[in-house]
């Protein structure tokens, strides 16, 4: 399975919302129950990685609207997907628990494609 094969409603959905493994991870973490209200601290404990990282995503995730984000002292946030949304994201955890290289590379690829791009605009051109 190349790239090209991933459904597009999937590479549409790493390209705009996923740059690492963790966020992925994350969305995983939170989209197993959806009944489950999560705190930063219960996802950092889950899923390891720093404390603002988990913070910052979980702020991404609130934005994008996959997120409701309660009001409380220390806030709690639950899944909110719906209709394409959700199944879109559920093809993202299917593909990822099926072709987890496939995936990764789908998300690493972009980041390899734009940092190409910056790399590009140092070249030096000779004229001719």
């Amino acid at each position: 399975m190349s790239l090209e094969d991933l459904p597009a409603p999937v590479r549409a959905f790493i390209s705009e919302h996923l740059s690492s493994v963790e966020q992925l991870e994350i969305l995983l973490l939170l989209v197993s129950d959806s009944s489950v209200e999560w705190t930063a601290q219960s996802v950092y404990k889950t899923v390891m990685s720093t404390m603002a990282s988990v913070e910052q995503r979980l702020e991404n995730f609130t934005a994008a609207g996959f997120l409701n984000k309660s009001s409380d002292p220390t806030p709690k946030y639950r899944v909110i997907l719906r209709g394409e949304q959700e199944r879109t994201v559920s093809d993202v955890c299917r593909l990822y628990r099926e072709r987890p290289v496939k995936i990764i590379e789908a998300i690493y690829q972009k980041n390899r494609s734009a940092a190409q791009e910056f790399a590009n605009a140092f070249k030096f051109k000779r004229d001719l």
